[in-house]
């Protein structure tokens, strides 16, 4: 099965909080809210991580490759706790079921490991994606901070999947 990625546009114009600088006189309205959608975004990708790694490592694989694979969900395990901390701070409320890996690896297909590992780093490259658009719009201290953390883990993440495809071509 094919994951889908929906592309929902990041921008939370809805909740701005009014933040007074003073430039040359001027008052600037900043958006400084998190909105729930964009949390919610940015959980379900990093569920959709940690589910093919996990889904992944249930075939049968060289140790390396589980290894690999272990770090990856190990990673973006710490990245949920994070956006979990947010989500507290923010007072949104995330359902469980959203933390909860093992309904989205029901819907992923036995395959073999270098599919697996393609799935991932297709999964990774929309993460990124979309960290980058929420690093760029976001005024979110909290999200700029997770963003900032989280896009190099990605990139690496990234590295480590092409690598060990092209090993195991």
């Amino acid at each position: 099965m094919m994951l889908t990625y929906c592309n929902k546009k990041t921008k939370e114009i809805e909740q701005i909080q009014e933040i007074e600088t003073i430039d040359d006189g001027e008052k600037t309205v900043v958006n400084t809210k998190i909105s729930e959608p964009v949390l919610t975004q940015i959980t379900e990708s990093n569920l959709k991580i940690v589910a093919i790694a996990q889904k992944a490592q249930e075939a049968t694989m060289s140790n390396r490759t589980r290894t690999i694979l272990v770090e990856i969900e190990k990673k973006h395990l710490q990245l949920k706790n994070k956006i979990r901390k947010i989500a507290k701070d923010n007072f949104i409320i995330i359902p469980n079921t959203l933390y909860d890996t093992r309904l989205i690896k029901n819907f992923i297909a036995e395959i073999n490991t270098t599919s697996y590992l393609k799935k991932l780093e297709n999964s990774l490259l929309m993460e990124l994606d979309l960290y980058n658009e929420i690093n760029l719009n976001s005024q979110n201290n909290d999200l700029k901070k997770l963003t900032e953390e989280a896009i190099p883990v990605i990139k690496k993440n990234i590295a480590i999947v092409k690598t060990e495809q092209k090993r195991l071509e």
